[in-house]
């Protein structure tokens, strides 16, 4: 489909807690042989809140986004309260699509190596659902619609970042990465996110500068002089290049 859903949770008069669900009408799976066919799509499916979310009763907000367009409006929904009560007995419940899978492993990201072997262990298992990983590109849309309306959520950078990574969109990744490191400034962990995805681009000279508040900040990083060295060797500086290695495999 050419389609793509997004759905927000709120709840509460004052708006301040809520929780997102965005993904692809019928998760990406819905296919027609038309555009002028019209279908009735029904979704049962899991929802994560946050941990930390306020109880109380919760609104569902709907909004469409075309994925090839970016048109977007809201889609009237039933007027259901949802209740977030820590006290409730548990249920059975579906396991949760295959976005939010990828925003809750997105938390990892800013533990630097000790966050990326989870990460990408679990990539390898989601990806075996969704061999076109369609998925990831339903993340992005709706994550790049979701930081023009809250540009200041970290958490949400961190996802976009994740999902253009693993699509393989240097491009993509280096913005989304610069809106980390400006967030997120004070950890070492997101230059050096900026910094390899600038190597990967065989832009080393870019990847130099990206990494220099990590190593500002964490000097005796293992990893970061490692991304300096064959930041150096790019660029044709063997001599430095040779002096960082052996500092680093003293």
């Amino acid at each position: 489909t050419d389609d793509f859903e997004n759905l927000l949770v709120k709840g509460g008069t004052d708006g301040l807690s809520s929780w997102i669900h965005d993904h692809g009408i019928g998760m990406g799976q819905l296919y027609g042989d038309s555009s002028d066919m019209s279908y009735q799509v029904i979704e049962r499916m899991a929802m994560l809140p946050p941990v930390n979310i306020v109880p109380g009763n919760y609104q569902l907000e709907a909004i469409y986004l075309n994925r090839k367009t970016g048109e977007n409006y809201k889609i009237e929904t039933p007027n259901i309260s949802l209740k977030i009560d820590p006290k409730a007995i548990p249920v059975a419940a579906p396991e949760l699509d295959l976005v939010t899978q990828l925003r809750t492993l997105s938390v990892n990201l800013p533990k630097g190596i000790n966050g990326l072997d989870p990460v990408f262990a679990e990539v390898g298992r989601i990806n075996q659902y969704d061999p076109t990983q369609d998925y990831l590109i339903q993340a992005e849309k709706a994550l790049e619609y979701r930081l023009k309306q809250e540009p200041n959520r970290l958490d949400l950078a961190y996802n976009l970042g994740l999902a253009n990574v693993l699509q393989q969109d240097a491009k993509g990744a280096i913005a989304a990465l610069k809106i980390v490191t400006q967030l997120d400034s004070k950890n070492p962990n997101a230059h050096a996110y900026l910094a390899f995805v600038y190597l990967y681009n065989l832009q080393p000279k870019l990847a130099q500068q990206a990494l220099k508040p990590a190593l500002e900040l964490k000097p005796n990083q293992p990893e970061y002089q490692l991304l300096k060295g064959v930041a150096q060797l790019m660029q044709g500086d063997v001599i430095q290049t040779w002096k960082n290695l052996q500092v680093l495999f003293k």
